[in-house]
């Protein structure tokens, strides 16, 4: 029984590895998917809290644990990754997540925040990929840029 669930969440970790990938080589053979720049921009945690201000969503796709402990003031958490058994796991809802926080909006000017901006590169082209047109990726992140630009946290 054990080796059957250990197969099982192998198995459900290997599958989320092909859908990132499977979901990158949709975008063409020439464009590497940790590399491509589908969205609308990098900015700066300053410029980030400044459309903040404007009505623009903030999300931060940290985890749970990660977004319970500091977190920008009114962001949202929608973990492009969960923690399960120690390892990271795409949550294949991301984006339907995303969707409903911007009330179906594919317009809405939404902000990705994670710890140094490598979660929210993969985040940002997957949702610019699935239609959403004003997606801004913060390009160092939470730790590397909120913090030391010293802007509101919760």
């Amino acid at each position: 029984m054990m080796i059957s669930q250990w197969i099982k969440n192998k198995m459900k970790l290997v599958l989320s590895i092909v859908l990132v990938l499977c979901t990158s080589s949709l975008f063409s053979n020439e464009i590497n998917f940790q590399t491509a720049k589908l969205y609308k921009a990098d900015i700066s945690a300053k410029q980030a809290y400044e459309l903040q201000q404007k009505g623009a969503l903030l999300i931060d796709v940290r985890t749970k644990k990660e977004f319970e402990q500091l977190r920008a003031k009114d962001s949202y958490n929608i973990p492009i990754f969960y923690e399960k058994n120690k390892q990271r796991v795409f949550n294949k809802n991301f984006s339907n997540e995303i969707y409903s926080y911007t009330k179906k909006n594919l317009n809405k000017r939404i902000i990705l925040i994670c710890r140094s901006g490598s979660r929210t590169k993969l985040a940002s082209n997957l949702l610019a990929y699935q239609g959403f047109t004003n997606i801004y990726n913060v390009k160092y992140g939470f730790t590397y840029d909120w913090i030391k630009q010293k802007l509101p946290t919760q």
